[in-house]
This record gives C-alpha cells, sequence and structure tokens, in this order.
C-alpha cells in the first residue's frame, strides 16, 4: 500500500478521533515521522476539525445568567435603557466576601455547563462524523467491486474476440439435472489455455463445486474447479494441449480425481 492509499484508507480520522487500536495509533505515528505527507493529512484534518467545532458553537441561553444568580442567592439589577450607571450591576445580599464567593462560584458554575454543552456538540459531530467515514467506506467497497467486474468484462470481451480462440459450445446433456444449462469453452489455440463462459448453470448446494473436463483419447482429464458467480462468469482454468470434448460435472468441493456421471450437466464436442 503507498503513501495515498494508506492515507485514503480512513486511518487519520480514525487516529485523530482516539478510534484506531493501539497497533493502528503505534503504526500512524511511525508513518508520520517517516512520511510527510501522512504528517501533514492529520494536520489538515485536525484543523478542519477544530474549525468545524468553532462553527458550529452555539452561545448560552440568555436565561442562564438568571438561573445561575438565582441559585446562588443574589439578584440582577434591571439597567433603565440607554442610562450609565458607576454601581454594580449586581447588588449582593450579604456582605463583600459572599459576594466575591457568589462570582467564583457563578464563573465555576458558568465554566462547567458551557463545557458540557460543548461536549455534547462535540459528540454531536463526532457521531455524524462516524457516519460520514462508513458511508465513504461502503461507497469504496462498491466503487472496488464495480472496478473488477470491469476489468472482468473487459478481459473476457478481449479473449471471446481474439481470433485464436476455438469455441466449443457445451449444451446440457439428455441426462442433465437442469436441462437449460449452458457453457461455453474458449480455447486458446496457441497457448492451448483454457478460458469458460458460463451461460448458465444452477448455483450448486454447500460443499459442492462445478468442475470442467477434457475429454482426451475417450479419457476424461481435470481441466479446473470454478464457482458461479454473480456478474459475467468468465474464468480462466488450466491449459489443456489436446482434447476431443469438454464437459462439467458437479463435484464436491475442492474437486474430484474422477468425473461424476450422475451429476454431469453439459458437454461439448471440439470441431477444429
Amino acid at each position: 500500500m503507498n503513501t495515498q492509499e494508506y492515507i485514503s484508507s480512513g486511518i487519520v480520522e480514525s487516529y485523530v478521533l482516539g478510534l484506531a487500536s493501539s497497533e493502528e495509533a503505534i503504526e500512524f505515528e511511525l508513518m508520520c515521522s517517516e512520511h510527510s505527507e501522512v504528517r501533514a493529512a492529520r494536520i489538515t484534518f485536525e484543523m478542519e476539525l477544530e474549525n468545524r467545532l468553532s462553527l458550529q458553537r452555539v452561545a448560552p441561553p440568555r436565561e442562564l445568567k438568571s438561573r445561575i444568580f438565582s441559585l446562588i442567592g443574589m439578584e440582577e439589577v434591571k439597567q433603565e435603557p440607554q442610562v450609565l450607571q458607576s454601581r454594580p450591576a449586581l447588588i449582593p445580599r450579604v456582605g463583600f466576601p459572599r459576594f466575591i464567593a457568589a462570582a467564583s462560584v457563578i464563573l465555576l458554575l458558568g465554566s462547567v455547563m458551557l463545557n458540557l454543552y460543548l461536549l455534547n456538540q462535540y459528540k454531536h459531530s463526532i457521531a455524524q462524523y462516524k457516519e460520514l467515514v462508513e458511508s465513504q467506506a461502503q461507497l469504496a467497497n462498491a466503487n472496488h467491486s464495480l472496478n473488477t467486474k470491469m476489468q472482468l468484462f473487459e478481459t473476457a470481451l478481449y479473449q471471446m474476440k481474439d481470433p485464436r480462440m476455438e469455441i466449443v459450445k457445451m449444451p446440457a446433456v439428455a441426462t442433465s439435472p437442469s436441462a437449460s444449462s449452458m457453457a461455453t469453452v474458449y480455447w486458446d489455440t496457441s497457448s492451448r489455455l483454457v478460458w469458460l463462459l458460463v451461460n448458465q448453470l444452477p448455483k450448486p448446494a454447500s460443499g459442492k463445486q462445478y468442475q470442467l473436463w477434457a475429454i482426451v483419447d475417450g479419457k476424461p482429464v481435470d481441466a479446473g474447479i470454478f464457482d458461479v458467480d454473480e456478474g459475467i462468469p468468465f474464468v480462466k482454468l488450466k491449459t489443456i494441449p489436446r482434447a476431443q470434448a469438454f464437459a462439467i460435472t458437479l463435484e464436491k468441493q475442492g474437486g474430484s480425481l474422477k468425473p461424476n456421471m450422475d451429476a454431469m450437466y453439459v458437454m461439448g464436442k471440439v470441431t477444429g
């Protein structure tokens, strides 16, 4: 994995938010010390997170101040509009020492409540960011799957158009468990490599797997096992120097040394 792939994996966000495991954190700190790109990505994300929290900051409710004064036994002097007063805005009901203590309590309570408010906002932002990271991960996985399918499609199209390919169509045999079964062998006459296109085969039961056989001088030769997947089931199997026909049977998981003739689905003769 190169540096950009490492940064795009989400490790920067996980480390800064404290979600990374101890092993991931140690590896990330090592990467920061060795790669300036990783270190710059961490600093950039920290600044973005700080800016986001600053933008989401909300002033405490106006009635909070009056509630605090009421709790500590003090009252707030209501000032007349546009009239300057030289006296303190707060009139203590007790002596000056009590006033100083009350002011300290006000500051402490205000600080605690403000910190609790900001903490809740921070947790909310973290939750939103985690949802965003999960969504991005899902999109990345979907994009990777789509790219894989596109590459498989391009490979299949290229191989099918290759003039060196000998095409062997394999329809369902009379005793096939599925009469609609169909598959096609693309046999490279130069390299003798066999490619298989699964046109129609039922999905096998658990513990079972399809196996391609090359019929050479009347004897079956293993040409490879394969799975029936969604999308374009075009797979590269084994190299077969010569053959008179090809067939597909359903075998146990991992394949068999000899074909199960009672579970033969398709078969086709080589005409070239």
